[in-house]
């Protein structure tokens, strides 16, 4: 166990120094492979527009997303879906447009979440592992982030109905458009799996989120695994009361997939030493304080290093604090030694002008007598 701690504590260490020195390249790079991977999929689910369909406009737009905050994914993103499902049929491009704007004033009217996990929930549904941004949204995400990770859900879930009726939407002879419209309405509010999964997700988030909030040893790595118990033994008694087809494919090995990936997230975090945990209190006018102090968890020689520095810096603390001490006893004496000389030599330029007025003084008597 001390060597897998060892190994642990240097790959992090490792981490710590590679994402100092190329943190902004390591960033870059990560935005722009979620954005050429979201603008991929939505070509392959709705190609729509050739001039879209382009590598090197792929490329591009995800190059601009590279350079731009997060949030900036999640909305080209949609811009791009808009513009292919809008050559594709009008009735599907103002359904998806009035979702997702829904979406969008449901999550910045209330407050804001993890906005990357709107577009990467669909991706990891595609990738049969979508129980893994629950877990991350609940350990790195505020108390919002099940309103993200809920509207992911949806998204995905209206993709997959638009991708599979997309004949329907673009025979011209099928229905009306206000028939198919209907039809969007009626599919979205009879689609009982998706309203299961995303129950499930969002209160898995929620109790993910709770339980790594809590002042408890080793509380992150607690809620990583309730939340991958929790996901899938609720998903299951939801989908049968709302009389639902199956769920996400691979539900052990997408739990499995999210335990991990989970739990070296919160090991790379929050990596602490809870045997050394102290809890300081004090008091002022108005309060009590209450302070609970939990060390990170380091290696023997950084141990070491982390003592040694603490006492170079008591020892230094000391030597200016006796420095002073020895100083203080001699400035009076400075003072009082400045203060005779000063009227010493006020009495001396005293009595040189007083001599020096003499003479004339004499001078003028003799005159007047």
């Amino acid at each position: 166990m001390e060597t897998i701690r060892n190994a642990l504590i240097t790959i992090r260490q490792w981490i710590k120094r590679v994402y100092a020195a190329y943190g902004v390249y390591l960033n870059i790079l990560a935005k722009w492979a979620v954005a050429y991977t979201a603008l991929t999929y939505i070509n392959e689910y709705f190609p729509g527009r050739s001039f879209l369909l382009r590598p090197i406009v792929v490329i591009a737009i995800s190059l601009l997303c590279s350079i731009l905050p997060w949030n900036y994914i999640a909305l080209f993103s949609a811009v791009w879906l808009l513009l292919q499902l809008s050559a594709l049929s009008l009735e599907a491009t103002v359904f998806m447009f009035i979702i997702l704007l829904v979406l969008a004033l449901l999550r910045y009217l209330t407050l804001p979440g993890v906005s990357v996990a709107l577009v990467l929930l669909p991706v990891f549904f595609i990738w049969k592992i979508p129980f893994v941004i629950p877990v991350l949204v609940g350990l790195i995400g505020s108390s919002s982030g099940f309103i993200t990770v809920g509207s992911g859900v949806a998204v995905y879930y209206l993709l997959e109905m638009l991708a599979g009726n997309m004949a329907y939407f673009t025979d011209p002879d099928a229905a009306t458009l206000v028939q198919r419209l209907l039809f969007l309405v009626e599919k979205t509010i009879q689609h009982d799996t998706m309203l299961a999964v995303m129950i499930a997700f969002c209160l898995t988030t929620l109790v993910v989120y709770l339980i790594g909030k809590l002042s408890v040893p080793y509380a992150p790595q607690i809620a990583v695994l309730v939340g991958t118990i929790f996901n899938p033994i609720l998903l299951k008694p939801l989908l049968q009361h709302f009389s639902a087809g199956a769920g996400p494919e691979n539900a052990l090995w997408g739990s499995i997939a999210a335990f991990f990936i989970g739990l070296l997230f919160s090991v790379f975090s929050r990596f602490l030493d809870y045997s050394g945990t102290e809890r300081v209190q004090f008091e002022d006018d108005e309060y009590y304080y209450y302070v609970k102090a939990v060390p990170k968890l380091l290696q023997p020689d950084e141990q070491a290093a982390e003592k040694r520095r603490a006492e170079r810096k008591d020892a230094a603390g000391t030597a200016v604090s006796r420095r002073r001490a020895e100083a203080e006893p001699e400035a009076p004496e400075r003072r009082s030694r400045g203060n005779a000389e000063r009227r010493s030599r006020s009495l001396s330029e005293i009595a040189a002008a007083a001599e020096a007025a003499a003479p004339e003084e004499r001078k003028e008597d003799t005159n007047d007598a």
